[in-house]
């Protein structure tokens, strides 16, 4: 026979108002919500780390730059040395990674990617101290996202990346189709060409002003 306590519980039972009490879980709308926000993380964190592989296996430098994504710079990728006159050239990435087929444009030579259109509207500002550029990569929707063979590991995917400075606003939208040039892949001669192209100095920009118009 169970053993009776005091309050007149036993060891089987419980009282529900104690704070050791198991209460059990009911699944609900929002389990779904949260796992599907967990999964778009762990994506992202996938393909920044994408990412940052090739950019090491390039003899790129890389790393977070900072520690929250609020200035749409995922991965911040350095060449060693001078080029064209700067030193050590460097971008933002922002990454985003995908498990849909990346769509081809009318004549093949790029695909199509809608992005959110405030990301679109940083993107494309020319006032970064630090250019930035979109890098997208496309990931097996299922399956491994690396193979281990007997040559060594391999990772599954492929990007392409696209500097929008420059372009124009794109206001009342929710999301805007921007072109990624199949020409640049996210490679090592993708990503030199990338950093010696957008993450060297640039001129500061600079007033309309006549300075030999006396005020």
């Amino acid at each position: 026979m169970p053993e009776t306590r005091p309050d007149g519980s036993n060891r089987h039972t419980r009282d529900c108002n104690s704070p050791k009490a198991l209460v059990p879980h009911v699944p609900s709308r929002h389990d779904g919500e949260v796992r599907g926000s967990e999964e778009n993380q762990l994506q992202g964190d996938f393909g920044e780390a994408w990412v940052g592989t090739i950019a090491a296996g390039s003899g790129l430098t890389h790393g977070r730059t900072a520690t929250l994504d609020l200035i749409k710079s995922d991965v911040q990728i350095s060449f060693r040395g001078e080029w064209a006159g700067s030193l050590h050239p460097t971008v933002g990435v922002q990454v985003k990674t995908t498990i849909e087929r990346l769509r081809s444009v009318e004549d093949d030579s790029a695909f199509s990617y809608d992005l959110e259109a405030d990301t679109y509207d940083l993107l494309r500002r020319s006032n970064h101290v630090i250019p930035r550029v979109l890098a997208v990569i496309e990931l097996p929707k299922d399956g491994e996202r690396f193979l281990l063979t007997e040559a060594g590991t391999l990772l599954h995917g492929h990007g392409f990346w696209v500097s929008l400075e420059g372009l124009p606003a794109k206001p009342n939208k929710s999301t805007v189709a921007v072109r990624l040039p199949k020409a640049n892949r996210l490679d090592p001669e993708g990503l030199h060409r990338m950093v010696k192209t957008h993450g060297v100095r640039r001129s500061p920009n600079v007033p309309d002003i006549d300075p030999w118009v006396a005020s």
